[in-house]
């Protein structure tokens, strides 16, 4: 999996106006906890933010704090409802040793044989969990749709991930060819063709 290195600096719990100031500097008041870290209580500024949040991809998150790198994943974000920024995020803080549970992107290729039929295809979910090693973990699922007929979906559960363990629930629609009017009277055409030949 891709990495990334975004630089910090220590921040003090304030008041809410502390965090405006924060803010209007240009920066995006953060934390990191887990895998027994002290609780860290940090800034990035908004520009490095926006290279995890303002893309599809995951990345394993480098946070260098005053020399020291704190391996992260983006684990929430809080943003603003009008500007659409950041306005707060939270990185969980990870092992190298340890199975890491992290949302990946999913990649659907393929000329589905559904939607060749009048179908249309339909995207559940633009990133599927799962849980790994560190060095295992896959930039993205790739998923081929091309045997998918209309009426069918794919389900996370359905998924295999080397090394991996697909960790959303298994009933989790990825993404489905949707029946159309026009799907509909293919298949009805070609139900007549069939019983024709006979």
């Amino acid at each position: 999996m891709q990495t990334i290195t975004l630089n910090a600096s220590e921040r003090k719990i304030g008041t809410k106006q502390d965090l405006k100031k924060i803010r209007r500097a240009g920066n995006v008041p953060c934390i990191i906890y887990g895998n027994g870290t002290q609780h860290l209580d940090i800034a990035v500024a908004l520009s490095d933010i926006k290279k995890i949040t303002d893309t599809p991809k995951s990345y394993i998150v480098h946070i260098n704090l005053n020399g020291t790198v704190h391996p992260c994943i983006l684990h929430d974000a809080q943003y603003d409802p009008i500007t659409d920024d950041a306005i707060h995020v939270d990185f969980l803080a990870i092992s190298e040793n340890k199975p890491v549970d992290i949302a990946i992107p999913v990649n659907i290729f393929g000329n589905a044989e559904g939607v060749k039929q009048g179908g249309r295809l339909r995207i559940g979910v633009r990133k599927v969990k799962v849980c790994g090693p560190l060095d295992k973990l896959p930039d993205q699922i790739d998923i081929d749709i091309t045997s998918l007929g209309v009426g069918k979906a794919i389900y996370a559960g359905e998924l295999s991930v080397e090394h991996c363990k697909v960790t959303s629930p298994k009933k989790l629609m990825v993404c489905e060819i949707k029946r159309t009017r026009a799907a509909v009277a293919a298949a009805a055409a070609e139900a007549e063709n069939a019983e024709a030949a006979k």
